[in-house]
């Protein structure tokens, strides 16, 4: 019975040679863009970040009071809004997000509104004012737009906001809202972010629950962690990811830990209280890290182990005796042509006296001469050379194989012990 469990331990560990580890994923910094400032392609304390269906990215650049669009490798495209009252102006815009059709949401923290732009910043339309009604804002701070161009605001704020979503309408009409202060579930916190994903289900970042699931309806239905995130993303297949003060977390859809990376800092991959994260249709992480004053951009990189090779057994057949050679010989047929005589003399005797006549001969006769082929001379000695060659390269071959054969024996007796 003792071996028998050695011999099935013994193969449960071929296999996991065999098999290797499974894959890991990590990600990688990709490439960084921003300093302090006013310029172009500059930020001072950038808030919320988006990616469009092309790959552009959109940074609410929250005290410049401004929104600034860049490819996705950094370079700056364009930019737009200044501080104001008016329509295309901004006062400490933190939350942004764009539709399928490229269309850009700006909260208008300061001023209780959303703003509605074309992917190249021309006004379009606006709603929402001060107060607590439907339709309306305390603190608006982050933004999210659905699959059908649904907009989700959250609005924050311990004391005197209104702690809850909102969903809307592309155009501004009010769809339905919960949410409220408190730490039980359904309940809002000091939220940091908001994302849906595209089955409609609606992620919030909340410093008392750490993620709470709900569906587009606002139904409860799940909740992890519990560090104050700051901001939240979720990619094509439902995974979610957190930013925190020093770091990015990713989950599945369901909150199963996946994956972390990042410290505090200010280094490449290091980041200092990002405050919006996005992720683009090719699984690319884009980190507003905004003490920084930057953006990071990081990509997934799957650790393959290399499997352990194992030895493969051939199959191989060695003759013990010389083959014999058969060599056949046909006869070559080779036909000759005797062209007739033109002439032929006959002697005719009629009593006493003899005639001679000549008869012309009509026949044509054929000699066929048949003549064998020699026999061949076989080569036996490069034959046996050939059959020589051929075994000492199968020979070679078993001793590589039993070499394989006795080092895996040797490694099973250093575990169990075996003699």
């Amino acid at each position: 019975m003792r071996n028998s469990v050695k011999i099935v331990m013994c193969l449960l560990l071929l296999l996991v040679l065999i098999q290797g580890v499974q894959a890991a994923e990590t990600y990688v910094f990709v490439t960084k863009w921003g300093s302090q400032g006013s310029g172009d392609g500059q930020f001072n304390g950038p808030g919320g970040i988006a990616v469009d269906s092309s790959g552009n990215v959109y940074v609410a650049d929250s005290n410049n009071n401004r929104i600034q669009k860049f490819s996705s490798t950094g370079t700056f495209i364009t930019k737009w809004g200044s501080e104001g009252y008016g329509n295309g102006q901004f006062f400490a815009p933190r939350g942004v997000g764009v539709d399928s059709s490229g269309n850009v949401y700006v909260d208008d923290g300061g001023q209780a509104r959303i703003q509605k732009f074309s992917s190249t910043g021309s006004f379009i339309t606006k709603w929402g004012s001060q107060g607590s009604g439907d339709g309306q804002f305390r603190l608006v701070n982050y933004i999210a737009v659905d699959s059908f161009g649904n907009v989700y605001t959250l609005e924050t704020g311990q004391t005197g906001g209104n702690q809850r979503i909102q969903q809307f309408s592309s155009t501004g009409t009010f769809l339905t809202k919960w949410g409220s202060v408190g730490t039980g579930d359904g309940q809002f916190w000091s939220p940091g972010g908001v994302a849906v994903d595209s089955s409609g289900n609606v992620y919030v970042a909340d410093a008392s629950h750490g993620i709470q699931k709900f569906s587009t309806a606002g139904r409860f239905i799940t909740k992890w962690g519990g560090v104050s995130p700051r901001g939240v993303a979720v990619d094509s297949s439902g995974n979610v990811y957190v930013a925190e003060y020093g770091q990015i977390q990713k989950f599945s859809s369901t909150g199963t830990f996946l994956t972390k990376w990042g410290s505090g800092g200010s280094g490449d991959g290091q980041f200092n209280s990002p405050g919006g994260v996005a992720v683009d249709s090719s699984g690319n992480v884009y980190v507003s890290d905004t003490s920084n004053n930057r953006i990071q951009k990081f990509a997934i990189q799957i650790a393959t182990p290399t499997p352990t090779p194992t030895p493969t057994t051939i199959a191989t057949t060695v003759p013990t005796t010389v083959p014999t050679t058969t060599i056949t010989t046909v006869p070559t047929t080779t036909s000759t042509t005797i062209p007739p005589t033109t002439t032929q003399t006959t002697a005719i005797t009629t009593g006493p006296t003899t005639y001679l006549t000549t008869v012309p001969t009509t026949s044509q006769t054929t000699i066929t001469i048949v003549t064998p082929k020699p026999t061949a001379t076989v080569n036996y000695d490069a034959t046996i050379a050939a059959m020589q060659s051929q075994i000492a390269e199968q020979n070679a071959r078993i001793t590589e194989q039993g070499n394989i054969l006795n080092q895996i024996m040797t490694f099973l007796r250093s575990i169990f012990g075996w003699k």
